[in-house]
């Protein structure tokens, strides 16, 4: 089974952490399970990174694996950062089916989901 994990920068707000795990699950919960779904922080919150897709691999060798880097612009965490992450686990894991997807501010219709959620087009 191929999985996507979803990666968040974490917080020491136990509700905020909250937050991506509850947004994990409703991927999830839409989903047609075809694919699981994860998530990870990649800091000061568990599971890592590096926690998470140790686990992905070790459950499931040959599954595929799309990391969705949980951030809406493209800076040092999604640019440098996740990918440093991904790095270490492929040294470990050399044949790793491992994608990067978009991070979330490149999504195709963010801004007109916006629109349709905050009823900004209201006449």
């Amino acid at each position: 089974m191929n999985t996507l994990l979803v990666i968040a920068h974490g917080s020491r707000l136990k509700e905020s952490n909250e937050e991506i795990i509850k947004f994990a699950k409703s991927i999830k919960d839409l989903s047609d399970d075809s694919f699981d779904v994860k998530y990870a922080y990649l800091e000061l919150a568990e599971p890592s990174i590096f926690e998470s897709l140790d686990s992905c691999i070790k459950n499931n060798p040959s599954g595929k694996i799309k990391i969705l880097p949980y951030f809406l612009a493209k800076g040092k965490h999604v640019k440098v950062d996740i990918p440093n992450e991904i790095d270490k686990i492929k040294e470990l894991y050399k044949n790793a089916n491992i994608e990067v997807l978009p991070h979330l501010g490149k999504i195709d219709g963010l801004a007109q989901l916006i629109i349709n959620n905050y009823a900004l087009n209201e006449k």
